[in-house]
């Protein structure tokens, strides 16, 4: 148990650090957003690179991670798109932005600076942030794109298929399981360079989730109250139950991987999901007022999975 408060801590103190400079004015938004960049652009991507840059390519392990993963999100998505369209009056774009917040999780600022930390459980949690960046978010883009959209089927698809390697963490993953798989090596000064840039990612992601946190102005859940249950409860039950489940029927033994699995399917709501909405102008009160949700019980969810797995 020490151990887990050991790391618990830590985490969830750096994050109170970043939610009392928002509280105490001493850090702005607009500050923040910088952070967020900084991170999302720069510091992640290096640390990505370096990581899967210095592993063997993913072999039979990571397919039946994957598969765990994809069947759930599928799910997921699928899911919540139909289910809140009979539940609520909701029209398909704002469907389509309910089963996105109900399956995209905040790996990036809060996840992978966990997972990084523990041994064995970085390269895992890197395949589950590539299974997501390539496909749930180009499901989620097809979902919430307005159906009067005039652009031709086939423009359409090769969108699918570009745009996640656009993500700045996408293609730094993806380049250095290329680089891993042409048998290519970091060395001396390189190597330190993405070791450095790399590090400075966990930190200061979960600081600026704080920051934004203090700064941001979330609604009051009651006035959502319905649909902002339903999201809750497809991203922080059925997902989980559902990926765990398919894991163990895979024969997903490695303790490392069914862990980095536990802690990626448990982490909140992501505020990518927010933004992404947010450019197509719909569903931000929902999916802001299950993000505040979320990361309260995801102090229970990710101490659970610590004490678990860990």
């Amino acid at each position: 148990m020490s151990a887990v408060i050991d790391l618990a801590l830590p985490v969830f103190a750096i994050i109170a650090a970043g939610l009392a400079a928002g509280r105490f004015k001493l850090m702005t938004g607009g500050e923040a957003q910088a952070l967020n960049k900084f991170v999302f652009r720069f510091a992640m991507p290096a640390a990505l690179f370096g990581l899967t840059a210095g592993t063997a390519p993913p072999g039979a392990v990571d397919i039946s991670l994957a598969l765990s993963y994809g069947v759930a999100a599928f799910a997921a998505i699928f899911g919540g798109y139909f289910l809140s369209q009979l539940l609520f009056p909701l029209t398909k774009e704002e469907a389509g932005a309910h089963g996105f917040a109900s399956t995209l999780g905040n790996a990036v600022f809060l996840g992978l600076p966990i997972a990084l930390t523990i041994e064995g459980w970085g390269r895992p949690f890197v395949v589950l942030m590539l299974v997501e960046g390539i496909f749930v978010i180009a499901i989620g883009a097809a979902l919430m794109t307005p159906r009067t959209n005039t652009t031709t089927l086939s423009k359409r698809a090769v969108k699918l298929i570009t745009d996640p390697f656009r993500n700045p963490l996408v293609a730094g993953a993806s380049a250095g399981f290329l680089f891993s798989t042409l048998g290519l090596s970091l060395t001396g000064p390189l190597e330190s360079f993405f070791d450095i840039l790399g590090r400075a990612a966990g930190p200061t992601a979960l600081f600026s989730l704080g920051l934004f946190l203090a700064t941001h102005q979330f609604p009051a859940v009651g006035a959502v109250a319905g649909r902002v249950a339903s999201i809750v409860a497809i991203k922080m039950v059925a997902l989980p139950f559902i990926a765990l489940g398919v894991a163990h029927i895979l024969g997903l033994s490695d303790p490392a991987y069914f862990g980095a699995l536990a802690l990626f399917v448990f982490v909140p709501c992501a505020v990518g999901s927010f933004i992404m909405a947010s450019q197509y102008d719909l569903y931000q009160t929902e999916i802001a007022a299950a993000i505040s949700v979320t990361t309260l019980l995801s102090v229970l969810t990710i101490t659970g999975v610590l004490i678990l797995f860990a």
